[in-house]
C-alpha cells in the first residue's frame, strides 16, 4: 500500500515588484563577462544549429566508417 502524501506550495507574489525583462542580464553576469574577455559567446540560428550538427554526426559516421574499413582490411 502506497502512501501518498500531497504537498502544496503556496507562491507568494509581492506587490509593486518590477518585471523582469527575459532580455535583461543579471549584473553578475555582465560582470562576469567583463572580466573574462577571453569568452565571446557565438550567436547562431536554430537552422544554422542543426546544419553544424548534421555535418559533425555525418562527418563522425563517415570517420567511423573508415576506421572500421581499414580495420576490416587489415584482417581483424
Amino acid at each position: 500500500m502506497k502512501i501518498v502524501r500531497k504537498v502544496r506550495t503556496i507562491i507568494r507574489i509581492k506587490k509593486n515588484k518590477p518585471v523582469i525583462s527575459a532580455d535583461t542580464k543579471s549584473f553578475r553576469a555582465v560582470r562576469r563577462f567583463s572580466l573574462n574577455r577571453t569568452y565571446t559567446p557565438i550567436k547562431i540560428g536554430a537552422v544554422t544549429g542543426y546544419i553544424i550538427l548534421g555535418m559533425l554526426s555525418a562527418s563522425t559516421s563517415m570517420f567511423g566508417i573508415l576506421i572500421g574499413t581499414m580495420i576490416r582490411i587489415a584482417g581483424y
